[in-house]
This record gives C-alpha cells, sequence and structure tokens, in this order.
C-alpha cells in the first residue's frame, strides 16, 4: 500500500521517481493549485517543458493519456489519470518574488519559484532555472484573448497519477498564491498529498 505524505500549505516537496513508478498528486480539500515540474535524475537541465508539450500533444493543456515531453521533446512522463474534471494550465509562469512585488506585497512571501529551489536542495540538486510549470488545477480561461483567474474546480481528494518514463526528479508546490484579485487558490492555500505508486 502507497504511503501518503503531504505538501504542507505554501510548501514544496521534491521526490526521486524511478522509470516506471508514478506520483498520485492528490487536491486533499479541492481548490488548490500545485505547480508540478520534473527533472531527469541526471540532469538538471533536461526537464519537463510545457512548451514542448503542447506541440507534442495538440493541446493546450494536458489530458489524461496524453505522453509529456522534456526539452529535447523526448517522452518523459505519462499522463496517466485524472479523475479531476480536468481542468489545468500550462501556460502562466510560477509565482516568485517580482510577482508579489508587483501586487504590494512589502518583505517576504513564499512563492512557488522558490518552493522549486528549496526542494531541489532537500535532494542536494538545484535547477539552473524555473521552468514553466504544470500548473495543476489552476483554472485559467481564455475569453476573447484575455486571461482570466478563477478557482479550481476540482473536488477534495481529486488526484492525478504522473507516471515516469525515465528516472526523474518531481517537485510539487502548493501554491501560496493568496493576493488580490487572484483567486487561483480560493484565496486561501492549503495542503495537498502525494504518493509514489508501482
Amino acid at each position: 500500500m502507497a504511503k501518503t505524505l503531504e505538501v504542507p500549505a505554501r510548501q514544496g516537496r521534491a521526490i526521486f521517481v524511478g522509470r516506471g513508478q508514478a506520483l498520485r498528486v492528490i487536491n486533499t480539500h479541492g481548490h488548490q493549485v500545485v505547480d508540478f515540474w520534473a527533472f531527469h535524475a541526471g540532469n538538471s537541465s533536461n526537464y519537463l517543458s510545457m512548451k514542448h508539450c503542447r506541440v507534442a500533444s495538440g493541446h493546450v493543456n494536458p489530458r489524461a493519456g496524453d505522453t509529456l515531453v522534456d526539452n529535447r521533446r523526448d517522452p518523459m512522463l505519462k499522463f496517466e489519470s485524472d479523475d479531476s474534471p480536468g481542468i489545468h494550465d500550462s501556460l502562466l509562469p510560477a509565482c516568485d518574488r517580482f510577482r508579489y512585488i508587483q501586487l504590494g506585497v512589502k518583505g517576504f512571501h513564499d512563492s512557488c519559484a522558490d518552493n522549486l529551489q528549496r526542494a531541489l536542495a532537500a535532494l542536494s540538486r538545484a535547477a539552473p532555472e524555473t521552468p514553466q510549470p504544470l500548473n495543476l488545477w489552476m483554472n485559467i480561461p481564455f475569453a476573447d484573448g484575455e486571461v482570466q483567474y478563477k478557482p479550481p474546480v476540482s473536488k477534495a481528494g481529486a488526484a492525478v497519477v504522473l507516471r515516469a518514463l525515465v528516472d526523474c526528479v518531481m517537485v510539487m508546490s502548493a501554491c501560496p498564491q493568496d493576493q488580490g484579485n487572484v483567486p487561483v487558490n480560493a484565496g486561501k492555500p492549503v495542503s495537498v498529498h502525494y504518493e509514489l505508486i508501482e
């Protein structure tokens, strides 16, 4: 039986996932966005690339059954299953300190970009940059070419399964966005959970 682990609200976690294993990411409360990345185990400059995934799949956002590719266009992950309504985002960058400064935050504010580096550091790793994440459950509809920010529509306990096609390090950030008119976490960041499965 898979052990269920927590990504606390506003924090990040990284885990080594061997080829053939899978990560199940659980939206425990239903309204939390998770910024997700994957890096090749032996080379952090080789990573899951959303812009290349869009070309490979023909979808703006991944769907269950898609093969997700890296920045060299090679297969990296299988988006194996998704029991949520399938509303995710592959276009917006991870929040960072500059985003919160623009939103009027004074002083430090947790961010997904910082969470990525801290989570990798816990495994004695680092990323040379912050790649575009797969924003699980982030609801960013486009109408007439305009970006909109909406709360997630997933239910509590919704989960996605991402299976590794190569040895990799997967990283999750329970997005800390809680500022202004950006209700991506329904205004209140909370924890999520994950399981390593065979």
